[in-house]
């Protein structure tokens, strides 16, 4: 799982880009585990204090994701909510959503979907 700029460059957490007015959109790719998790939190702690009043955080691209993937986006959570601001999870995958609706975190969360090619959707971020 790396970072990824909108344009495919890697680069370090700490990046500017334009956001939009109501929504900051992340992608997640690949494996969200314990060996990737670092790289979760760092992102979530960025955009949570960030300019915009809601996360949006895309699942679409995420093939697995464990029980410290899970606490990850639940930390994230309550960090967007300290700071006043929304995290949404959008696109999940047929395992996240089992996940979060196994452990009841579908109920904590607002679960949307972005189009696959909307404005909103983002490029892969990790």
């Amino acid at each position: 799982m790396r970072w990824r700029e909108p344009h495919g460059r890697p680069s370090a957490p700490e990046r500017h880009r334009p956001h939009p007015p109501r929504r900051h959109p992340d992608h997640l790719s690949g494996d969200m585990d314990l060996g990737h998790v670092a790289a979760l939190r760092a992102v979530l702690s960025a955009a949570c204090t960030g300019a915009p009043a809601r996360v949006v955080v895309d699942l679409a691209g995420l093939a697995f994701c464990d029980s410290t993937g899970l606490n990850a986006l639940l930390q994230g959570r309550l960090m967007c909510v300290e700071s006043g601001r929304a995290l949404a999870l959008a696109n999940p995958a047929p395992q996240m959503s089992r996940l979060l609706n196994i452990t009841g975190a579908d109920t904590v969360f607002d679960i949307t979907e972005l189009e696959a090619d909307g404005p909103d959707r983002p490029a892969p971020m990790l």
